[in-house]
C-alpha cells in the first residue's frame, strides 16, 4: 500500500485502490445508495478525528524521512528493551531486533500499525473476496483496521449506531458480554428464534413485514441493526447456513438495517469449505465484521481486526481514538512479526490444525455427554466453536440456582444459560460447557459429575414433592 499525507481522515482517500475479482454468486445491490449519516448516533456525528494524531500520521505515513516534532513519546534511547528471542510450540525461533522493540514501545497509528494493517488486508480479501474491496465509491469501499479484540469491535459498533431506543435484532441467546453492552446502550432488543441452522427466518420476515420498506420518513421506525455470531454462535454453538444468511442479506437491503457480523470463532468451523462470511455478501458496504485473534493465536494479545465500509468503520476508528488511542503496539509487533514469518498460508495451515484439535475436543465432550448425560439432557452437536448447549431435562427451576447449589459441591463449573440473553422468559434450563481449555479426561469426569449433580437435584426435588 503507498504511503499518502493525507490531510484528512473523514475523505477515506486512504483505502486500497487494487481490486480483486469477487465472486459475487449472483448478488444484487441494493436499489437504495447507502446513506451512512443517518446509522450514526449523536455521539458519532460529533464525533472529529484527533488533530494531534492526525499531523503525527501525516509524519508516519510520509514518503520521505520526516523530523517528527509531534508526539509527547518517550526518547528511543531511554526505553529499556533492546531485544527478544520467542520459543515457539513448534519448535522454530523469532526474534526481535532493536528496530522492532523501538517500534514496539512507542505511540503509532490508531489504526495499527502499518505492515500489520495491511497483512490483515491480504488476509480478509484472501477469505473473503469482500465485493466492496477497491470500489470507487471510497465510502463505500472496504477499510480494515487493527483493535483490541473482538468486545472492543462490537461495542464500538454499538457506540456508533445505537442510541436509546433504536431496534437492534438478536438472536434468542447471544453473547453475554453483549447483552451488557445492548443494555447500556438503551436499545430495545428484539429477540429472533433460534434453529439448528440459524435464525428464524420466517419470524424475522414477520417482524419487518410490520414496516414500509419504501416509507424513508419513518425508517428511524425500523430495526437498525441486526447483530449475529454467524459460526459456532456464542453460547448456542449454532452456524448460519449459507442459504439463511443469503436471505437474511437481502431482507437487510430490503429494510435498510447495518449487519454486525461477530465471527471470533471463524476459524474453528468442523466442515470444510468454510461457510461465506456476511462481509463476502456485501455487495452494499452494510456489513461490519469484527475478527479477533483470541481464539487462533492468544487471548491475551487482546488484538482483532474490524472490516466494513470506510464511512462506517472509521467512526468506530473515532472511538478507539479517544478511548484507548491503538491496540497495544508491543502486541501488534509481536503478532505481526510470527504471522509474516509463517506467511498467510502457514497461518492458514495453523489455524486448520488448531480447527481440528477442536474438533477432537467437540467429539470427546459429546461423547462424554452420551455416556453420561442421556436421558438427563439434550444437546445438538456443533460443527463449529468451542461449546456445547445442553438442555437439563430433568431439571426443575432454573440452571443458575442448579449451579450454585451443586457445581462447587461437586468440584465442576459451567455457565448458566440466563447469562446469555435480556429476555425475561422465566427458568432458563440450558447450560454452556466450554470444551477448549480442560483435558479429555476432565471433560469425561466433567460430564460425570454433571450427571451426578442432576441426579441429587431431582432426588433432592422428589423429597420436597
Amino acid at each position: 500500500m503507498s504511503r499518502r499525507s493525507s490531510t484528512a481522515f473523514t475523505d477515506c482517500s486512504f483505502v486500497h485502490s487494487r481490486h480483486q475479482t469477487a465472486t459475487k454468486q449472483d448478488l444484487t445491490p441494493s436499489t437504495l445508495t447507502m446513506d451512512y449519516d443517518k446509522f450514526l448516533t449523536r455521539r458519532a456525528v460529533l464525533s472529529q478525528p484527533s488533530p494531534i494524531r492526525l499531523f503525527h500520521k501525516m509524519a508516519l505515513e510520509s514518503s520521505e524521512p520526516v523530523i517528527n516534532m509531534v508526539p509527547g513519546s518517550p526518547n528511543d534511547d531511554r526505553t529499556y528493551l533492546v531485544g527478544a528471542k520467542f520459543n515457539l510450540r513448534d519448535g522454530a525461533t523469532m526474534e526481535l531486533d532493536e528496530s522492532d522493540m523501538r517500534v514496539a514501545q512507542q505511540y503509532n497509528l490508531s489504526d495499527g500499525i502499518i505492515p500489520f494493517r495491511e497483512w490483515l488486508t491480504e488476509l480478509t480479501v484472501k477469505l473473503h473476496h469482500p465485493p466492496t474491496y477497491g470500489d470507487e465509491n471510497k465510502e463505500k469501499a472496504l477499510r480494515v483496521i487493527v483493535n483490541c479484540g473482538g468486545i472492543q469491535g462490537i461495542s464500538g459498533a454499538v457506540s456508533v449506531f445505537v442510541n436509546p431506543g433504536d431496534k437492534v435484532l438478536v438472536g434468542d441467546y447471544f453473547y453475554a458480554t453483549f447483552t451488557e453492552i445492548l443494555r447500556r446502550s438503551e436499545a430495545v432488543t428484539i429477540s429472533l428464534k433460534s434453529e439448528e441452522d440459524g435464525l428464524n427466518i420466517e419470524q424475522l420476515e414477520e417482524i419487518l413485514s410490520q414496516y414500509d420498506p419504501t416509507d424513508q420518513q419513518k425508517w428511524c421506525e425500523r430495526p437498525k441493526v441486526l447483530y449475529t455470531v454467524p459460526n459456532g454462535n456464542n453460547p448456542t454453538g449454532k452456524t448460519t447456513s449459507l442459504e439463511k444468511r443469503r436471505k437474511i442479506y437481502a431482507l437487510a437491503q430490503k429494510y435498510d438495517f447495518i449487519i454486525i457480523e461477530d465471527d471470533s470463532y471463524y476459524f474453528t468451523q468442523f466442515n470444510e469449505p468454510r461457510i461465506p462470511s456476511y462481509l463476502s455478501l456485501d455487495v452494499d458496504g452494510r456489513v461490519i465484521r469484527c475478527d479477533s485473534f483470541s481464539k487462533v493465536i492468544g487471548a491475551g494479545f487482546r488484538l482483532g481486526w474490524l472490516s466494513g465500509p470506510c464511512a462506517l468503520v472509521t467512526r468506530i476508528f473515532y472511538e478507539l481514538q479517544y478511548t484507548v488511542q491503538h491496540a497495544s503496539i508491543f502486541a501488534q509487533v509481536v503478532v505481526n512479526k510470527l504471522v509474516r514469518q509463517w506467511g498467510i498460508e502457514g497461518f492458514l495451515r495453523r489455524a486448520d490444525d488448531l480447527r481440528d484439535f477442536y474438533q477432537r475436543r467437540r467429539d470427546t465432550a459429546v461423547q462424554a455427554a452420551t455416556t453420561h448425560l442421556t436421558g438427563l439432557a439434550t444437546w445438538v452437536v456443533p460443527q463449529c466453536g468451542l461449546f456445547l448447549w445442553m438442555k437439563l431435562t430433568g431439571l426443575e427451576g432454573d440452571s443458575t440456582s442448579f449451579i450454585r447449589s451443586f457445581a462447587i459441591k461437586n468440584q465442576f463449573m459451567m455457565t448458566p444459560g440466563g447469562l446469555f440473553t435480556l429476555e425475561k422468559r422465566g427458568p432458563c434450563p440450558y447450560l454452556r460447557a466450554s470444551f477448549s481449555h480442560v483435558s479429555e479426561p476432565e471433560l469425561e469426569e466433567g460430564m460425570k459429575r454433571l450427571a451426578t449433580s442432576l441426579k441429587e437435584a431431582s432426588a433432592q426435588q422428589n423429597e420436597n414433592a
